[in-house]
């Protein structure tokens, strides 16, 4: 008995302390605090204030203070009560859960954990991959190999500046989304080669700056005709880099077949019925 009211007394004198938390504004008589930091923490995992220089600090408080302004002008206009605000929240309750289930998910599967000797074997054998260059580059992607054939055609009559030709025919031929959307000439800014598909990186990247693919190169999105408009200087990404690569790339295999073995096993147990 005697140990629990001394419990009760120590919590008394250090709950004031601990429970109240620094105020650094107020507005309207509310107060800002160090709970308004947990949404910049949650994207800058290292975030800490006081370590931040006097500047730097009332720049955080005034962003604090303005974006709850904001939100308490949209709660007053009842912003919060709209439909197409209940249906944006909606959409990103549902993104939420699915990411809070992968999470879940990777904890519970077993990552490979290859050997030195087995990673450098990888590299070996993949050396072409483990290149540093970036591109930059226009593309013409379309269903049929012949489609592509006639743009490749078309380019080969063209005398003088390649590039307008190949902007104004990727305006009227492409099929890829963006490109048909935005009107950008096939426009794929700087890339780097290693985030391309295999057979586009290696097409672009054997290509001299001004130049266009005089054969139509094949994906699993369709049939492109690329224009590289400059690159840089390949650099062999050394063994000590490319390995964690290498790992990180077994790891999201690993990751995605267990996954999609996980997806199955829902799909197993649930009925399932598309319509026609």
């Amino acid at each position: 008995m005697k140990k629990i009211l001394v419990s009760l007394v120590l919590v008394g004198i250090l709950s004031p302390v601990l429970l109240e938390a620094k105020t650094y504004a107020t507005i309207n008589g509310k107060a800002i605090t160090e709970k308004d930091f947990e949404s910049i923490k949650e994207e800058f995992p290292g975030f800490d204030f006081e370590k931040l220089s006097t500047q730097e600090q009332q720049t955080i408080i005034n962003q604090l203070i303005e974006e709850r302004l904001v939100v308490n002008a949209a709660k007053a206009e009842k912003l919060d009560t709209t439909k197409d605000f209940t249906n944006k929240l909606e959409i990103f309750k549902k993104r939420l859960l699915l990411d809070t289930w992968m999470q879940k998910q990777a904890q519970t599967i077993q990552m490979p954990t290859p050997s030195e000797e087995q990673l450098r074997q990888i590299y070996k054998e993949n050396e072409s991959r483990f290149i540093d260059q970036e591109g930059k580059a226009r593309h013409i992607v379309v269903e049929s190999e012949n489609e592509a054939k006639e743009i490749v055609t078309a380019l080969n009559k063209v005398r003088g500046k390649i590039e307008p030709k190949f902007i104004d025919l990727a305006n009227q031929k492409t099929i890829d989304p963006v490109g048909k959307q935005q009107q950008n000439g096939g426009d794929l800014g700087t890339f780097h080669r290693a985030r391309m598909v295999p057979e586009f990186s290696k097409a672009a990247f054997d290509l001299k700056p001004g130049t266009y693919t005089k054969t139509p190169v094949k994906t699993q999105f369709g049939y492109h005709v690329i224009y590289l408009e400059s690159k840089t200087e390949p650099k062999v990404i050394p063994y000590d880099q490319a390995k964690q690569i290498i790992l990180q790339e077994m790891q999201m295999q690993a990751f995605n077949q267990a996954i999609g073995i996980k997806i199955q096993e829902l799909r197993s147990k649930a009925k399932i019925e598309i319509a026609k």
